[in-house]
């Protein structure tokens, strides 16, 4: 599973270059799970129903606080609402950007090694429900989606209405970009079942749809010091103005930097 140490940016950049049908997911510690957030402590263990009513929760009390809301029934469209405002869903955030990944695997825990993973979103999908590319309008996406709002009985007659195939595992998603920030960060997610958190890493982790790169705590400072100069920032990934006082706090505090000549290669006069 591990494919060795990232230490420089050109190594994460033929990486990205290379592997254009992968996705990408930053950690800034060594956690060696990937879990949507409703089924990490502490809300997996915290209630029956957790998700249920956490998706009730939200979609009545959404509308005093903003008008244009998905439908009652736009059940992907509500995981995403609830995703970018922070409620513990079964979305997984994933990028097709490995630059973007590799930014939050080294933007904080400065003293401890990340964790950069690569998946081939085609052949998860393939082995977890015999499906290619997932869109929100896909079979088994609209059905994992409903999951998370419908009890049991209403679940088993909405699969047989979208004609869902039998699903294995986790999916990964193409999302429609309905947020800014979905824009900058090249967002996409995987949707997970409402299995047992076990079992779900342990199928992620079977097959060769996974991989990880480590990446060292003393490395985090100069990686994040090449990505600050590419573009990738606070700022230009969640564009809001609290995303740019955090962008001007981190370049205050730089030090000057060493002024050189652009670099020549193979071809040039």
């Amino acid at each position: 599973m591990d494919f060795g140490e990232l230490r420089n940016i050109q190594d994460a950049i033929k990486i990205g270059a290379d592997l254009r049908h992968c996705w990408f997911r930053g950690h800034p510690k060594i956690f060696g799970s990937l879990l949507p957030g409703v089924y990490r402590p502490p809300f997996w263990s915290a209630r029956e129903n957790i998700e249920f009513w956490a998706g009730q929760r939200f979609r009545l009390r959404a509308a005093s606080y903003h008008a244009d809301l998905p439908t009652w029934d736009d059940y992907v469209s509500w995981l995403l609402l609830m995703q970018h405002h922070r409620v513990p869903t079964r979305l997984l955030d994933w990028t097709e950007n490995v630059l973007v990944a590799l930014y939050f695997t080294v933007s904080a825990s400065e003293g401890e090694d990340g964790e950069m993973w690569c998946m081939d979103n085609g052949e998860l999908n393939w082995r977890s429900a015999n499906w290619a590319a997932c869109f929100p309008d896909t079979p088994p996406i609209r059905y994992l989606a409903a999951a998370a709002f419908l009890g049991k009985e209403e679940l088993a007659k909405y699969a047989i209405e979208v004609h869902c195939p039998t699903i294995n595992g986790p999916l990964a998603l193409v999302p429609p970009c309905q947020f800014p920030r979905m824009a900058a960060q090249m967002s996409r997610f995987t949707i997970h079942p409402s299995t047992d958190p076990q079992e779900q890493i342990e199928f992620l982790l079977r097959g060769p749809s996974l991989v990880r790169y480590i990446v060292p705590a003393n490395a985090k400072r100069d990686l994040a010091g090449h990505l600050a100069r590419l573009g990738f920032s606070h700022e230009t990934l969640y564009r809001s103005l609290d995303a740019l006082g955090q962008t001007i706090r981190d370049e205050i505090i730089e030090a000057d930097f060493e002024k050189k000549p652009p670099p020549t290669f193979p071809g040039t006069d």
